[in-house]
């Protein structure tokens, strides 16, 4: 049979010294109890312990003799100290919270040992990532087809033309654009076979996709400054989305975290300079965020082509951020209601209207039905509003078209 001291309630050994209380025959420890080796060794007579008294029932039999009232019917009201109380209360607590702290401890030992794993995880994931990528590279000695050969070389050129683009424009805003060809062909022939873009603008100027960019300005500024404006094009780069983005990570730190955790999509070279765009929560979760990077080619390709990237301890995804405007007074794309010398038209209905005045019940989107009426496109749906951007696949060719034209990427 296990004895506990009614004091501190813990166990009194079998070698442990202890006395038993006369009057409710509670055990203690002879320090509980008050008692000394000494004291406890001179009482050794059977007599003088059988008489002893716990301090509560002392306590008791003291205030009894000096009149006050007490109830002799219940032995365990009694009263006692603060200091009493005190002690017993630590005691209880002591006993009770004991396992819930080992067990805190186990749970933070556990949590630590996952941490720890959770990194090693990351830097193996790294790391075969970065030998997958080396061992899929074609290898020198494997011949290739002469038509890939030609689908790479022209790859090649168009991404070199994406970061060399001067605008021609005449002085002249009523001159053709075939004038402006013309005097281009006229002047500067001995370059004219490194452009690999052509486009027409307004006013008869025409913007050119060159590699050697840095001769033909010299030779154009030359030849052509007197009746043309030349002009380089800022480097334009291919943007992704990014979502998922745990409300943690802050604005400053959000492209130190997409660089350094993903190692194998992008560089952490001088050359690429990654530039954060936009970063705003994502609609109705708003303890997630999103961002709009500016990348690099290489970097874009990596991106879309695995989905998916670490930032801090979320796996976010990652979407195509290409975008383009949309005209709020024709609903055209490429320019603005500033510049637009179109007819309003409706959004909503393409009707010759505003969108306030706008009562119709169908949905019709006037990009998609131009679209349809320019032929081939009989099974482009036209049932939607031009800002619908899920549903609206003239918006989905007008950015296929940039990616195909600006960026040199696939669709």
């Amino acid at each position: 049979m296990t004895i506990k001291c009614s004091k501190c309630f813990l166990k009194i050994g079998r070698n442990d010294l202890n006395v038993s209380c006369n009057q409710c025959k509670h055990y203690y420890h002879i320090k509980c109890g008050g008692l000394t080796v000494e004291s406890y060794q001179s009482m050794d007579d059977k007599e003088l312990l059988n008489k002893w008294l716990c301090s509560f029932c002392k306590l008791k039999k003291n205030t009894s003799s000096t009149g006050i009232q007490t109830d002799s019917a219940d032995d365990d009201i009694v009263t006692v100290s603060v200091a009493e109380l005190k002690h017993l209360f630590t005691n209880i607590l002591n006993q009770e919270l004991q396992p819930l702290i080992q067990q805190i401890d186990s749970l933070k030992s556990e949590i630590q040992q996952l941490s720890n794993q959770n990194t090693q995880l990351r830097e193996d994931v790294v790391k075969l990532a970065r030998d997958n990528g080396s061992s899929n590279k074609t290898p020198d000695h494997v011949p290739t087809s002469s038509a890939t050969s030609a689908r790479e070389t022209y790859a090649e050129t168009v991404a070199k033309s994406i970061n060399n683009t001067v605008i021609v424009r005449p002085k002249d805003k009523s001159q053709t654009i075939n004038k402006t060809k013309s005097d281009i062909m006229a002047n500067i022939d001995s370059v004219a076979s490194s452009v690999s873009k052509v486009k027409n603008l307004k006013d008869g100027g025409i913007l050119l996709g060159c590699q050697d960019i840095t001769r033909f300005k010299r030779l154009a500024d030359d030849k052509l400054a007197g009746a043309y404006d030349i002009r380089e094009v800022s480097t334009l780069k291919p943007r992704i989305r990014i979502a998922g983005i745990s409300k943690d990570v802050s604005e400053s730190s959000v492209l130190d975290f997409l660089v350094k955790q993903n190692e194998f999509i992008f560089s952490n070279d001088e050359e690429n300079v990654y530039k954060l765009i936009k970063f705003l929560p994502v609609k109705n979760k708003s303890d997630r965020f999103q961002v709009i990077v500016e990348v690099d080619i290489a970097s874009y390709k990596k991106a879309i082509s695995i989905g998916h990237c670490l930032i801090g301890l979320d796996r976010c995804s990652i979407f195509c951020g290409i975008d383009i405007f949309r005209c709020f007074t024709c609903n055209g794309f490429n320019h603005s209601s500033s510049s637009c010398k179109s007819n309003v038209i409706c959004p909503r209905c393409a009707g010759n209207h505003s969108v306030k005045e706008c009562q119709a019940e169908k949905l019709r989107c006037i990009n998609c039905t131009n679209m349809k009426s320019s032929g081939n496109h009989d099974q482009i749906n036209d049932d939607h509003a031009a800002w619908d951007r899920d549903n609206c696949h003239s918006y989905s060719a007008a950015i296929n078209k940039i990616k195909r034209d600006v960026f040199g990427l696939s669709s």
